[in-house]
């Protein structure tokens, strides 16, 4: 089955548990992760394959995270491109102040991460569904 640029994620993180579970959830709803672990490399990734969405993983780096989404959101100027910000912090406003277009709070459920998928229209709504059902 070959892939579209609309089931294709970018993920931006460095959590290898974060990453295996996100990619776990793309898998079981027919879409591709690639996961990367700086923005320099979100960047490349963004101009390569224009993912259908990118998801920030916050409190996740050394620096600024606030300078992380501020700088992805200024490549939407060439390509526009959803971003989710994954976080246990509670700045869901100051997410969206900055730039995110979705929240994503941390544990990660499978039907919110869906949820996004079918509102953004990565995947059609009869595809969400809950593992096992």
């Amino acid at each position: 089955m070959s892939l579209t640029n609309q089931q294709r994620l970018l993920l931006i993180a460095n959590h290898p548990q974060l990453i295996y579970l996100i990619q776990r959830y793309a898998e079981q709803s027919g879409c591709h992760v690639t996961s990367v672990t700086s923005v320099e490399l979100a960047i490349d990734e963004i101009k390569q394959s224009s993912p259908a969405l990118v998801m920030l993983h916050l409190k996740a780096w050394p620096h600024d995270d606030w300078h992380l989404l501020r700088r992805l959101k200024g490549l939407r100027s060439d390509t526009f491109f959803p971003i989710v910000v994954i976080s246990a912090m509670a700045d869901e406003a100051r997410a969206r102040a900055e730039g995110a277009d979705h929240w994503l709070w941390q544990p990660v459920m499978y039907a919110d991460f869906q949820e996004i998928l079918v509102t953004r229209g990565v995947i059609p709504a009869s595809i969400g569904h809950t593992p096992g059902q």
